[in-house]
């Protein structure tokens, strides 16, 4: 049995608006271990819909982690 690795992209605590945001908006975790997902409006939600964010605000509070799911043969 063999696996794929699969880099996940990093985003590290930044200003507002010093970077764009990515187009693909992936599924991220924040440095609270907490999973953020975006919804149909553009904004990015965790689970249970109880916090909510834009991506911007998620960069400028929060190391962020791609949460990638590796295939594995």
């Amino acid at each position: 049995m063999s696996g794929v690795a699969v880099t996940a992209r990093v985003w590290l605590v930044a200003g507002l608006g010093t970077a764009p945001a990515p187009t693909d908006q992936p599924t991220v975790r924040d440095d609270l271990m907490r999973t953020w997902r975006p919804g149909p409006d553009g904004r990015y939600t965790t689970g249970g819909g109880h916090h909510h964010a834009t991506w911007a605000q998620l960069r400028a509070r929060y190391d962020l982690v791609e949460v990638t799911e590796a295939a594995v043969t």
